[in-house]
């Protein structure tokens, strides 16, 4: 393991991408600091990744009933729309294009120009995927409420983030 400090703050976006340019081994994995998802379905990842040799598997809470119970309505109405709104342009075989609990193969993850600097960056991986056809699967992890901490998304700025990614991926196409 090793830990990067970034100063000043570059964003969840700045924050991933270097890591990934730090990140070393077969596979990288990333999930929330909150711990939102559970650490222990990386393992899952894991072994979906390596069974189906998958690029990217994506923890989903969209998967199972129940994975998202303890999320409140308003939190987990915007999350549905969003990703409804990938689904509908770049392709069905992910239920989730904006979770951050992810297993990447470290190849896949070298060979991307990932642009995005907010919370978007997981959504544009995703989608970068899907554009080029690379192995993706879903594992079903459940999301739980907070229990520490606030939230630093500002829903505004976030939308105007994914519809501006999602013009530049199709204009890109």
């Amino acid at each position: 393991m090793k830990i990067l400090s970034l100063s000043p703050n570059r964003g969840m976006g700045g924050a991933l991408r270097a890591g990934f340019a730090e990140a070393q081994g077969e596979w990288v994995a990333t999930l929330d600091a909150d711990l939102t998802f559970p650490p222990a379905g990386l393992k899952r990842l894991l072994e979906a990744g390596v069974a189906s040799k998958a690029d990217l598997v994506s923890g989903s809470p969209y998967l199972r009933p129940g994975d998202l119970q303890e999320v409140a309505w308003l939190r987990r109405l915007p999350s549905l729309m969003v990703n409804a709104f990938y689904r509908g342009v770049f392709g069905r075989a992910l239920t989730a294009y904006t979770p951050v609990m992810r297993l990447y193969r470290a190849t896949f993850l070298r060979g991307l120009d990932i642009r995005s600097t907010g919370f978007e960056i997981n959504a544009e991986i995703a989608a970068r995927a899907m554009i080029a056809r690379r192995p993706v699967v879903e594992v079903p992890v459940p999301l739980r409420a907070r229990t520490a901490g606030v939230s630093k998304l500002d829903r505004g700025r976030e939308l105007r983030r994914h519809l501006g990614l999602v013009a530049s991926l199709l204009v890109r196409r």
